[in-house]
This record gives structure tokens, C-alpha cells and sequence, in this order.
């Protein structure tokens, strides 16, 4: 092994584990390094999965996520709880819900480029409401289990039963918080800018290259169950609609 190419993948290792990028634009020396030199990439891959993290690419830079139960690098429940500004498991499993209906608003598929340049607050409201509507209306034919069926009719529930604002907000000081269907969502988003995935500006929430080298690579190859209870949700409305133009 040569030692200067030991060196080389830990230092991307070291960069990529603080929340840097590695690429074209970023730590140039590096991302050659990795591009061009067999053992820099043997190396860094054989570290990462030791360590239980997923490396993906886009346009020409690297980052890394956290794979399955990985309690070093990933969050517990109870320290996402924390890092959204929740307190009960079933708001941590909606803030869930939510950012994979953003992923699904944004990428129709996750082939090809996004459907949306951006998402609103009022959007991401009307949507969630939307997912929880159908798949409350098709629940016996999505659920595989009781545990299913009384997770997503408490989701509903707890969706149903936020305002859309908090008494005396005003829509244009509204600030993110838990009693409300805006200041949920804005909990969320606020997380997602944290994390480097969202970036706002005058109220528009775009999605980052971060975001969508998560969408486009990760989130493509590990979609779970989630993600096909949306996808049946939103076919059975699409269906609907269908069938309700028909006449």
C-alpha cells in the first residue's frame, strides 16, 4: 500500500464525515485523487462501509449519509426529536411523512430532472393533506399489519387536528412551532436547512445538490416502506381522477 494514498483517503474521509464536499468545485485535489487513483478509492470505500456510511455522487462531488442503525454518525429518534424541536414519537414519524412527500413533490421519479424548481409552505400543506386523505381512504388495501393501520391512523389524526395557524398568527411573522399545520411544517424545513438539504429565500424553500444526491442516489436504492405507501396513496388519487374525468 502506498502510504500517500492511505493519506489521500482518509483526508476525504476526514472532510466528508465534518460535513464537508469533495469535488470539481471543493478540495479539487482531493476528488482527483479519489477519480483517478485505484487504492484512493479501494481505501476510502473499505473505511466507509467499516464505518457504516454510504457514499454517493453528483455532478462531479462527493457526500456521504449515514447507513441503517448507524448510532455514531446517524441520530437516535430522541436526538432527531431534539434536532427538529419535537417532543412525541408520532410528530418525529410525521416529520418523517412530510419530508419524504417533499422528496416525491420535487422528484415525480428519480430518474431525470425535478418537477419542481421550488416548494411553499402552503404547497407542502396541501400536499401532506392530500397523502393523508388518500391513504386513509385506501387504508385496508395499503397497510400490511395492525401496526401499520394504527400508525397512520394516529398520523392523520395528529394532522388533522393542527390548525392550519396557531390562534392570532400572523401569516407573515409565522414562525415554526407544533401547534400548527404552517409551524410544523416550518419545524421541518428549518431542519432541512440545518442539514444543508433545503435553502430558503422570500419564502421559497429550494432544494439543494446535497438534497438531490440523496434523492437521485441514496434515497433511489433505499426507498423502503414509506415511500410505497406514498407511491399507492398518490396512484389510487391519480386513478380517481381518472376515472372521475371518464364520466
Amino acid at each position: 500500500m502506498d502510504h500517500r494514498n492511505l493519506d489521500k483517503a482518509m483526508e476525504i474521509f476526514a472532510c466528508l464525515i465534518t460535513g464537508e464536499t469533495v469535488g470539481k468545485d471543493n478540495h479539487r485535489d482531493l476528488y482527483d485523487a479519489y477519480s483517478s487513483q485505484a487504492e484512493v478509492y479501494d481505501i476510502l470505500d473499505a473505511v466507509l462501509k467499516k464505518s457504516n456510511l454510504r457514499l454517493y455522487e453528483y455532478r462531479n462531488t462527493l457526500y456521504v449519509t449515514a447507513g441503517d442503525e448507524n448510532r455514531v454518525f446517524g441520530y437516535t429518534n430522541d436526538e432527531l426529536k431534539k434536532a427538529i424541536g419535537l417532543r412525541l414519537n408520532r410528530e418525529l414519524f410525521l416529520a418523517y411523512l412530510i419530508i419524504y412527500d417533499v422528496m416525491t413533490l420535487f422528484y415525480e421519479t428519480t430518474s431525470g430532472e425535478a418537477a419542481l424548481a421550488y416548494v411553499k409552505t402552503d404547497m407542502v400543506i396541501e400536499s401532506t393533506t392530500s397523502l393523508l386523505s388518500g391513504v386513509m381512504a385506501r387504508l385496508e388495501s395499503i397497510v400490511q399489519n395492525d401496526i401499520e393501520e394504527n400508525s397512520f391512523r394516529t398520523l392523520a389524526l395528529l394532522w388533522d387536528e393542527l390548525p392550519l395557524m396557531a390562534e392570532n398568527d400572523d401569516i407573515s411573522t409565522l414562525k415554526a412551532a407544533r401547534g400548527s399545520k404552517t409551524g410544523f411544517i416550518k419545524l421541518v424545513f428549518n431542519f432541512l436547512i440545518s442539514q444543508d438539504l433545503f435553502a430558503e429565500s422570500a419564502g421559497k424553500y429550494y432544494i439543494t445538490d446535497r438534497m438531490r444526491a440523496l434523492i437521485e442516489n441514496y434515497y433511489d436504492s433505499c426507498k423502503g416502506r414509506l415511500y410505497e405507501v406514498i407511491e399507492q396513496s398518490y396512484r389510487g388519487n391519480t386513478e380517481e381522477v381518472e376515472k372521475n374525468a371518464a364520466y
